[in-house]
């Protein structure tokens, strides 16, 4: 028999699973730059080593990796409380 679970218990697993899967949404994100940006310097190294280019989308990329994880992965604990109270007062409501 299925062990009963207190409406903490399942908040708290929630919560842990939309991290872990921001988590995981951010490390593919820093992957696919590193390996994009590594690309763009062997290209910019070897065929156009008079004109340095590769930094602009290094730092404009960098910027949005940067607010994927302060936003993505940093401030969720923060939204997923609030939205859990947002639930919680129109599950109230509709008593």
């Amino acid at each position: 028999m299925a062990k009963e679970i207190t409406l903490e218990d399942y908040k708290r697993a929630y919560r842990e699973m939309e991290k872990e899967e921001a988590r995981n949404g951010f490390i593919v994100h820093l992957v696919v730059y590193i390996l994009v940006n590594v690309m763009l310097i062997v290209i910019n190294l070897m065929y156009t080593p008079e004109a340095l280019w590769f930094f602009f989308p290094l730092i404009g990329w960098g910027i949005g990796v940067s607010m994927h994880y302060l936003f993505g992965v940093r401030l969720i604990e923060k939204d997923l409380i609030e939205k859990e109270a947002k639930a919680e007062y129109r599950a109230r409501q509709g008593k």
